[in-house]
């Protein structure tokens, strides 16, 4: 990519990276009379704002994404990740699974290795012991990472990533900053390495980092070297610094840093946006998962009876032997023709349509059969509603966040009747597309969109959570791509929607939670 860069882009770059490093001197912490020659100052967050502005980049650092920038040329589009650190570091945090670590799954394997490791005191032994459950956890740590890539590609603001782009035509790098080290003639190294999902198929374990720490290990894919630390649940990369050196600027301090300081105009800080976050609640039968609820079909004028005539005026015996026909004919009436009230009726109606799909699956030929049937018997797979917690006491404390007016009506906790009194804008977060949306249902408990509740549905499930059609939302899958949170921010041409992670222990000031009764 660095090389594609107009050189005039990169000249502005390097100007506004090295005038910034040249005042390092201010933050340096060493005695006055000190000859030491201080190590360049990268601000990451500086570095990410001047390299969209001098690129014309967009940035992709909103929200849950594995991304910080992306450009979009005419010959080539690139998703970029953003990095510095000194010339002569080590291994760099790519990616932390704190959520999901803390499952059953890894934790078991963690402790095995641990236990595996016992009074063992080389690596050799313990690397022998231990290699078939390294192996085991790197394809986990490996499929968590690359699912939540793949949910990154589908929400970029820049352009998107579909099945008609080539290889040839994405190309997905880590760009860095290496500043120099301590007492080295002060620069600035613009490093640059490929930046893929990573090879399950090609996983090599290297073993154990130290006897001491059997549960820290190596591993690569043929394309990087990867090592996991369990203490922090952190995935580190070796990015091979000085071999991925494209450029080398040379930095020179100013006379008097905090001269240069002292004599700054302050710019009067922006008013913060009003926003507000809250855990999602994974329900078994609504919200994300309203496609697993009962049959939308109607009841009236025995709509639903005449269905199940149909299908079997299609298929009948000619895809279906006597038994199976039997079968299929049975639980479509069960299915379609009960009321599944309780949760126990629920969980009884799950497991009967989990059967007849069983039973369909043993049938050849059968796209079309399965497409009719589950079509009947499930709810639309894209059909979605996002659940605002507590919702009537939300609308009453921020009357007019999503509108410029109340969206119930009076003296009740009913929605209004025209849904243009309760609608708004909602744009996705980093994806920038923007919808129309609105308040729904009793209490304002639920935002859909406006028209048709697939859109979004398709964003947010296929997106986002990267779920096959059918495939319920699990808390399990939110531990995977690092998600258990939303945050809504009003802006001044629309709600803006981002999926997010929140720490219940330390949550954010704009968390809003469900009182308690």
């Amino acid at each position: 990519m660095w090389y594609d860069l107009p050189r005039n882009e990169k000249d502005d770059y390097k100007s506004l990276i090295t005038n910034f490093a040249s005042l390092s001197e201010a933050f340096a912490q060493k005695a006055v009379d000190s000859n030491d020659i201080v190590a360049p100052i990268v601000n990451s967050k500086f570095q990410e704002t001047v390299f969209q502005k001098c690129f014309h980049a967009y940035a992709e650092d909103i929200s849950n994404t594995s991304y910080d920038a992306s450009i979009n040329t005419k010959s080539k589009k690139y998703l970029i990740g953003i990095k510095t650190f000194g010339i002569n570091s080590g291994d760099q945090k790519v990616a932390q699974f704190k959520a999901i670590s803390s499952t059953n799954e890894w934790s078991n394997l963690l402790n095995q290795i641990q236990n595996n490791a016992g009074n063992l005191k080389k690596k050799e032994e313990i690397n022998k012991v231990n290699c078939e459950l390294y192996l085991e956890l790197a394809k986990k740590i490996a499929k968590a990472r690359n699912e939540r890539i793949e949910s990154s590609k589908k929400n970029l603001r820049g352009f998107k990533v579909d099945d008609t782009d080539t290889l040839a035509e994405v190309e997905a790098v880590y760009h860095v900053l290496m500043p120099s080290s301590k007492n080295e003639t002060a620069s600035i190294s613009v490093g640059e390495t490929s930046y893929p999902t990573i090879d399950i198929s090609n996983l090599k374990i290297c073993g154990c980092t130290t006897a001491k720490n059997p549960k820290n290990f190596l591993f690569t894919d043929g394309k990087h070297k990867y090592k996991y630390n369990a203490a922090d649940s952190q995935l580190l990369m070796d990015f091979d610094n000085k071999n991925i050196v494209c450029e080398n600027w040379k930095v020179s301090y100013v006379d008097d840093a905090f001269d240069f300081f002292q004599n700054m105009g302050s710019n009067l800080a922006e008013k913060s946006l009003e926003s507000h976050s809250w855990l999602l609640e994974v329900q078994p039968y609504s919200g994300f998962n309203a496609f697993y609820g009962q049959s939308k079909l109607g009841s009236k004028n025995n709509e639903r009876e005449k269905r199940i005539q149909n299908i079997i005026n299609n298929y009948g015996s000619v895809l279906i032997s006597e038994n199976q026909y039997e079968r299929v004919v049975k639980l479509l009436k069960e299915l379609l023709l009960t009321k599944w009230s309780t949760k126990d009726a629920k969980e009884l109606m799950v497991s009967k349509r989990d059967e007849l799909m069983q039973v369909l699956q043993s049938i050849d030929d059968n796209e079309k059969l399965i497409k009719d049937i589950r079509t009947a018997v499930y709810r639309p797979t894209n059909e979605l509603e996002l659940r605002i917690p507590d919702a009537y006491k939300f609308h009453q404390k921020y009357p007019y966040f999503f509108t410029e007016h109340s969206i119930f009506k009076p003296g009740t906790k009913k929605c209004v009747k025209d849904k243009k009194l309760r609608s708004f804008k909602l744009k996705f977060v980093p994806s920038g597309k923007i919808i129309d949306a609105y308040i729904n249902q009793d209490n304002g408990k639920a935002i859909e969109s406006l028209g048709s509740q697939k859109i979004l549905g398709e964003w947010i499930l296929r997106d986002i959570f990267q779920l096959p059609p059918y495939e319920p939302l699990t808390e399990e899958k939110m531990l995977e791509l690092g998600i258990n949170g939303t945050r809504l921010t009003k802006n001044k041409d629309a709600i803006e929607l981002a999926f997010i992670w929140i720490d219940s222990k330390n949550p954010p000031e704009d968390f809003w939670k469900k009182e308690k009764n």
